[in-house]
Parts: C-alpha cells; sequence; structure tokens
C-alpha cells in the first residue's frame, strides 16, 4: 500500500491566505482591516508540527493509542435526517462561538506574511491545479451512471453527517473533507442503499483523523449510528476509502478557497465582515446538500456564496466588483450558473425538508444568519460581466 503524503493542503491554505492578505496590505487595498494583520487558517495548520496519516491505521485495534472523546451525550438517531441531540446555548456539545475549537476558522498573527508573500500566486496555482486533478473529482452524474439510480439518499446522509459534526463539537473542515470523500468514492465503486451510511461513518472517521489529533475512536462512530455497523465495519470501510484515494486526501474544499477570498476580501467594518463570512459560511455548508454543485470545482462554489452572501446583506449594492474579481479569478458570467443553484438553496426553493444546516446557523452564537431573507430574484444588471475602465 502506498506511503500517505503529507499535510501540505493545509499549510498551503494558511499560507496562500496569509500571503495574499499582505499583498493587499502593501497595495493599500481600501478593502482590508487596518491594524494588526491577522490570518484565517485552517485549525490544523495552527497545530505545530506534522500530523499525518498513518497508513497502517485501518488495520490496528480501533481503539489502541486514541485520545478520549467520546462525548457525554447519547449519539443522534442512526437513520439519516432524524433529529439529534438537544443543545443548549452553551452547553458541551451545543453552539460554538465562531473562531473557537471546532469552529470554522482561527485568526492568528500574521507573522508570515510578508515572507511568502512573492509566492501567493504559486500557491494558488497548486491549489487550483489540486482541485482540478481527475482523480480529485467525482463524476456529476455518479448517481445513474454508477449507481444504477438506486441511490437517492445523498442529500439526506449529507445533513446527517452535518447534524453529527455540529452535534459533537467536530472540526468544520471535517465535513467538507468526508463529503467529498464520498462522492469521490461512490463514483468509482457500487454502494448498496444498506451501505450507505456506513459509507458515510466512515468518511467523517477518515476526516477527523487527518483534520483533529484527538479525534474520536472508530468505536465512536460505531456507536453514532445505533450499532448499526461494528467498529470492525467501520474500520474496513475505512481501509477501503483509503485505499482508493490513495491516501490523497488533502483535497482543497470549498472552504479552502472561501477563506482566502473572505480573508483578502475583508474591510474595516468588523461586525459587518463578522455576519458576511458567517453568511458565506453558512451557503457553503449548504451547498454541500444538493448533488447538482458536484458539476462545479470547489474554488467556483466559494466564489458563488460569497457572490450571494454579498447579495443577501446588501441587495442594492452591486456584489462583485474588480476587486473581488481579481481576488477571485472569476468573471460573474463564470460563475453564475452555480449563484443560481446556491440562491435557490438558500430560498429553500431545493431540499428545504433538510434541517440541519439551516437550524444550526439560526442560532445566536452564528448571528441566525439562516433566517436572513434574500430577494427572490437578482438583479439582471448583478449577473452581468464588468468591464476594466482601459478596456
Amino acid at each position: 500500500m502506498a506511503r500517505p503524503r503529507t499535510r501540505s493542503v493545509a499549510r498551503m491554505e494558511a499560507t496562500a491566505a496569509a500571503a495574499a492578505a499582505a499583498a493587499e496590505e502593501e497595495a493599500g487595498n481600501p478593502d482590508r482591516a487596518e491594524g494588526a494583520a491577522v490570518v484565517a487558517v485552517a485549525p490544523e495548520a495552527a497545530a505545530e508540527g506534522p500530523n499525518e496519516p498513518n497508513a497502517g491505521e485501518a488495520s490496528r485495534e480501533p481503539d489502541a493509542g486514541q485520545a478520549s472523546r467520546e462525548p457525554d451525550v447519547a449519539g443522534p438517531s442512526r437513520q439519516p435526517g432524524a433529529a439529534g441531540p438537544s443543545r443548549e446555548p452553551g452547553a458541551a456539545g451545543g453552539p460554538r462561538q465562531p473562531g473557537a475549537a471546532g469552529g470554522p476558522w482561527q485568526l492568528v498573527p500574521n507573522a508570515a506574511g510578508p515572507a511568502v508573500a512573492p509566492y501567493v500566486e504559486d500557491i494558488d496555482r497548486y491549489l487550483r491545479s489540486l482541485e482540478a486533478e481527475e482523480s480529485r473529482r467525482p463524476i456529476v452524474n455518479y448517481d445513474q451512471e454508477i449507481q444504477g439510480g438506486h441511490i437517492n439518499m445523498r442529500g439526506k446522509l449529507v445533513n446527517w453527517m452535518a447534524e453529527l459534526v455540529y452535534g459533537f463539537n467536530l472540526w468544520d473542515n471535517i465535513l467538507y473533507l468526508a463529503v467529498s470523500y464520498v462522492d469521490r468514492f461512490l463514483s468509482r465503486n457500487v454502494v448498496n442503499r444498506e451501505r450507505l451510511q456506513l459509507l458515510g461513518t466512515s468518511a467523517l472517521f477518515v476526516a477527523s483523523k487527518y483534520e483533529d489529533r484527538c479525534h474520536p475512536s472508530a468505536r465512536f462512530f460505531s456507536s453514532i449510528t445505533a450499532d448499526t455497523y461494528t467498529t470492525q465495519q467501520v474500520v474496513a470501510m475505512e481501509a477501503n476509502i483509503l485505499s482508493f484515494l490513495n491516501f490523497q486526501m488533502g483535497s482543497p474544499t470549498v472552504i479552502t478557497f472561501l477563506r482566502r477570498f473572505l480573508f483578502s476580501c475583508r474591510g474595516s467594518n468588523r461586525p459587518i465582515n463578522i455576519r458576511l463570512e458567517l453568511m458565506c459560511i453558512y451557503l457553503a455548508e449548504l451547498s454541500l446538500l444538493d448533488d447538482y454543485n458536484i458539476r462545479f470545482l470547489p474554488s467556483i462554489v466559494a466564489a458563488a456564496c460569497l457572490f450571494v452572501g454579498k447579495f443577501t446583506l446588501n441587495p442594492n449594492t452591486r456584489p462583485w466588483n474588480l476587486s473581488v474579481q481579481r481576488i477571485t479569478g472569476y468573471k460573474v458570467s463564470d460563475i453564475e450558473d452555480c449563484i443560481r443553484s446556491i440562491h435557490d438553496l438558500q430560498a429553500g426553493r431545493k431540499w428545504s425538508n433538510l434541517r440541519a444546516i439551516r437550524s444550526k446557523y439560526e442560532d445566536d452564537a452564528f448571528e441566525r444568519v439562516s433566517t436572513i431573507p434574500s430577494p427572490n430574484t437578482i438583479k439582471p444588471s448583478f449577473l452581468r460581466d464588468l468591464k476594466y475602465v482601459n478596456g
């Protein structure tokens, strides 16, 4: 079996954010906040030292040597879409403050920014080349082409996975990675409906090992299915996923690019920007529910979430300007189809019955961004491409 690769993508995205911020500051970008610069980085990148996956871990005793991180509350029902454990704000397993452990991002001093600024374009090109690699891309219509049309529960499965990640205070990155593992695995391997939840459970297990040093044990992931699947089955599916991925577990996801876009576009009014960041991250999580979005590169989905997020909070102001276009690398016409898809999800025209993500962002800790209404239609003028002054 091939040796696992290092976790370079997380470090790359953190470095890219730092360098982009430094470059914007030096250029005097009016959208940048004044004062000490900070960088939004992946939580795992903030930890010291490498944390490479262990090639032999899937075959060892599942609970051996793993840090205890068993929750004190009963796990959600094994049925995807079922109600999870109740949470009181501030209680164990309850809502997290943005930026806290398990939250969507962390802020750290931008000490390395000037040093890596010359490499930001190279880093960005590398991440974008990774996201476009065929081996890291799912097949758009895998339900029909590979699964024979018998799997129609993907949305419910993703909703259930999102409920688990939030309910048990796992890193938010885990959800994005796990969903990408599921889509890639189902694009090449036939899985019957009875084992679909096992795939989602083991994908969360693999992603949690990649993201979190104190990851939950295989026994924990077995228990959250109400012991429908044994620990041995979870570990066996983990081995299948790792073998299929060839241990290439660190692919850039929507949140990888969204962090960079948000930080580069951050303005000086912090409260408004916090709401924008929460809105965009909510839309990014919501995008995971719809298999239509599989057809788009993660960077395109991230750019579309930024567009819809800005439009929702300021519906009378054009969401896209030349600065944002330069930061994201996309014109509006490049992402228009994805914009409409994200907007339909937000408006409840698709998958409105799946409530885990919407309920999460109804909490005050996330400024109730899922309750903020967006206009039913986007002005046609907002969807036209911008032209540079010099032509």
